[in-house]
């Protein structure tokens, strides 16, 4: 019977970041990746292999002796839950620990207010959970990711100005009290970062920042496998250079220039369905936003010296997509001599990432070493981790 309810141990969290990035590394990989005795490596894998979180297929080489044994992440044993806002709606999954969605609902809201949003949480995870079979017993927490930042205190939320109703609120004992297990809460851009880093094009790095473009301009940063969230929790936030006032290369903005142009759009959701006649306006937006993101790129690679910066979002990945063919032609002086600036990724996560993200969240508070408890850590006390 799977228990993960006592804390990991720092070495433990060490395999399951191994497991969890992948490829399927073998026991011998994984001492040496850790420095872990192969005594204790077997020790801590024959473990979660019989809990059933873990499996070993071996490898087929055709040489002698014991063929190498891959360590994977069984699906369906582990479970998280993701939650997303937009405007009118919030997005809700149940994802597994191997990164499959098993469940994922919208639910069409009019207010947004905390005490809703805590009441259709609690239903919709209970039926999914139902229509799944899962047991409750096997969900380590739910990841909420929120627009806008925190208050110096870390713990009440300074929200968006499209969502009012969560605005100056405190979050952790509306939802655990609703929910009756561990919520856990972030910023849009802290929570597709990590996404990008467990199941996408991130997991490929030790290093890099991710550009959010949703309503606004956020953003998250892996510092050497560690989600950087700052002093308060308001970290990696690239839309200070584009002032409110001027044009911004956020999904709001290509909203309203869309708007502008006579075309009948009210939310980022509708451009997955522009009409053909929109082409040329989009296009001159990407045009204009790929230059603002090229200058982007130049600060992140000075601070950050990352291995990439990669583009994620809202946006429908097509965008993405064309945002990166623009900027790998847009040839700009690095942050210093002889140095070039990070190349620009597009996320592939699609119309999923923000609840996947979300999901992101319990997984690397639970598993990765990132988040062990230990000094200068943010989440020590189980900050925003109720």
């Amino acid at each position: 019977m799977i228990d993960l309810s006592e804390p990991l141990t720092f070495n433990e969290r060490q395999l399951f970041e191994i497991v969890l990035r992948g490829p399927n590394p073998s026991r011998a990989t994984i001492s040496e990746a850790t420095g872990l005795t192969p005594t204790t490596v077997s020790r801590l894998v024959s473990r979660f292999v019989e809990l059933g979180i873990f499996a070993e297929k071996a490898e087929r080489s055709g040489g002698l002796g014991q063929p190498r044994k891959n360590l994977t992440v069984r699906p369906g044993q582990v479970y998280t839950v993701g939650v997303n806002f937009m405007r009118g709606r919030f997005d809700l999954a149940v994802v597994d620990l191997a990164g499959t969605i098993v469940w994922v609902d919208t639910v069409e809201i009019e207010q947004i207010t905390m005490d809703t949003i805590a009441e259709l949480t609690a239903e919709r995870v209970e039926a999914a959970l139902k229509a799944r079979n899962i047991s409750r017993r096997r969900l380590v927490g739910a990841g909420f990711s929120l627009p806008g930042g925190f208050s110096e205190d870390g713990e009440v939320l300074l929200a968006h100005e499209s969502f009012p109703e969560l605005d100056q609120r405190a979050l952790g004992s509306d939802f655990t009290k609703a929910l009756g297990f561990g919520c856990s809460f972030d910023t849009d851009g802290a929570c597709a970062a990590l996404g990008e880093f467990l199941y996408g094009c991130g997991s490929g790095y030790d290093t890099f920042f991710f550009v959010h473009i949703g309503h606004g301009v956020g953003g998250g940063a892996i510092i050497n496998g560690k989600l950087y969230r700052g002093a308060h929790g308001n970290a990696s936030k690239p839309g200070v250079l584009f002032p409110y006032d001027q044009p911004r290369p956020s999904g709001q903005d290509l909203v309203e220039f869309l708007k502008r142009e006579g075309f009948a759009i009210t939310d980022i959701a509708d451009l997955a369905e522009m009409p053909v006649t929109a082409e040329p306006a989009i296009e001159v937006w990407l045009d204009r936003a790929a230059e603002q993101l090229a200058d982007l790129g130049r600060f992140v690679t000075a601070f950050l010296d990352p291995e990439a910066i990669v583009i994620g979002g809202r946006l429908p990945d097509r965008f993405n997509s064309c945002l990166i063919e623009r900027l790998s032609g847009i040839e700009l002086p690095g942050p210093s001599r002889h140095l070039p600036n990070a190349p620009f990724r597009a996320s592939h996560l699609g119309p999923s990432s923000g609840v996947l993200g979300a999901a992101s969240l319990p997984v690397f508070e639970r598993f990765f070493t990132g988040a062990h408890a230990s000094a200068g850590n943010p989440y020590r006390n189980g900050r925003r981790a109720v």
